[in-house]
């Protein structure tokens, strides 16, 4: 299963791709929603995030509320497509990323040395060339 991060820049509001290796995704595997991941196993260094989301692998997404991994019927109110106060059972991913996730969302909130602009154009440059 091929797991990818989006990862956010809030300072420029941009957002960087990038496809895990079966090594780099054994690194955020067991990790729970809102909790803060070192960045250096991507080659980021100084760098760290917080998971603020994800999908499992049938894009179903994840809920922090939702302890556990794999799918799970809830009962939620509120949501895209749900009238105000009626309550809708719905399918769910819980809040911990395991090898069934196939995008986690993380957020950047503490900086390194370098700009992600530098880092990430020079791993595209590197694989186009």
């Amino acid at each position: 299963m091929e797991t990818k991060i989006v990862l956010s820049d809030p300072k420029t509001g941009k957002s960087y791709n990038k496809t895990l290796s079966s090594d780099e995704s054994t690194s955020i595997m067991s990790r729970k929603l809102g909790e803060e991941i070192e960045l250096s196993f991507l080659g980021l260094d100084g760098y760290s995030a917080v998971v603020t989301g994800g999908s499992y692998m049938t894009g179903t997404p994840m809920r922090k509320e939702i302890e556990g991994i794999g799918l799970k019927s809830a009962l939620l109110s509120g949501g895209v497509g749900n009238r105000q106060g009626i309550k809708r059972r719905k399918s769910v991913a819980g809040n911990t990323i395991s090898q069934f996730t196939s995008q986690v969302n993380l957020k950047i909130v503490k900086y390194g040395q370098k700009p992600l602009e530098e880092i990430f154009s020079a791993k595209t440059e590197s694989q186009n060339g």
